[in-house]
């Protein structure tokens, strides 16, 4: 992927969010107010000013050099490695050095002005913080919008893995349905095709997942999921194998292995706050070789 390929839409401009925050466990902390002033600096160059205000705190900024299917996170605040998947996602890993935490991160923009982002924030493997975020563009000539949130408090939405919403979003009845993005092993397009999911339940706390579509394996592949809402796992009968975990059921990550094509699939989703899009992220792996990804939106349809 060459850089006349592909460059990462630079989202130049004011972004304003409410971020969700999470423990390892899943459990809510707190939302955050998350501001960031992207500015072009010219020559592939950007500045980025950040101010976030939640769980944990931070206000700084760091500098990020272009170079075609990579960008450089050059602190002071924010020190790394992105790739550039598509001219609408970046998949990082980085340092935030005030804060002692690595990283890793994918920020996808979904359209022009919205933006969904999962930062997954560790010290050594100890994961400390999931940061659910949505962010949209600010125009220049307004005020920074008043974002949606579920009301309620930390004390009271800690224990409850919907974080006040009733309803695990990414487990309801229903079908996802979109078309992926697909890279080979040489991070060089492969072109879209279609992907759906299908989610059924079973009985208490076990779903049936359908999967149907895609560049890796496209036969139609299922499993069940015994989950506690916190977490998900399959059984040992499906063609599926592996586990996720959840942040407000609006977020996921986990890894599956496909039986029959002998590959392991590392996923990464988010909703949005209103429920009707995700975003996808997978990397797929033969051992530890990566060996291809999919990425794209998929949208809602209630069963």
């Amino acid at each position: 992927m060459t850089e006349q390929h592909v460059r990462f839409k630079q989202g130049i401009g004011r972004w304003a969010g409410n971020a969700e925050v999470f423990d390892s466990k899943g459990c809510f902390l707190g939302n955050g107010a998350d501001y960031r002033n992207v500015q072009s600096l010219g020559k592939g160059r950007v500045r980025v000013d950040v101010s976030f205000v939640g769980p944990f705190k931070h206000s700084g900024h760091y500098f990020i050099q272009e170079e075609g299917d990579h960008r450089l996170y050059e602190g002071p605040a924010n020190i790394g490695y992105a790739e550039v998947l598509s001219e609408n996602l970046v998949d990082a890993n980085a340092y935030w050095s005030a804060l002692g935490l690595s990283q890793r991160f994918f920020l996808m923009i979904v359209d022009g002005n919205l933006q969904l982002s999962l930062a997954q924030m560790s010290r050594g493997e100890h994961m400390m913080y999931i940061v659910v975020g949505q962010n949209d563009k600010v125009p220049d000539d307004t005020s920074v919008p008043q974002p949606t949130v579920v009301s309620g408090t930390h004390y009271d939405l800690q224990d409850d893995p919907t974080s006040g919403r009733g309803e695990i979003l990414l487990h309801r009845p229903g079908r996802w349905a979109g078309e992926l993005s697909a890279l080979n092993e040489s991070k060089e397009s492969i072109g879209k095709k279609y992907y759906e999911e299908t989610i059924t339940p079973i009985k208490e706390n076990m779903i049936g997942l359908r999967i149907e579509g895609g560049s890796f394996g496209p036969e139609v592949r299922k499993m069940s999921l015994i989950t506690n809402h916190w977490q998900a796992w399959a059984t040992d009968d499906s063609e599926i194998v592996g586990s996720h975990s959840l942040s407000g059921g609006r977020a996921l990550s986990g890894q599956f292995y496909h039986r029959e094509a002998h590959l392991r699939c590392w996923r990464r989703e988010v909703v949005t706050l209103d429920g009707k899009r995700k975003a996808v992220v997978q990397h797929w792996y033969r051992g530890g070789q990566r060996c291809g990804s999919q990425f794209g939106v998929m949208e809602f349809e209630s069963a």
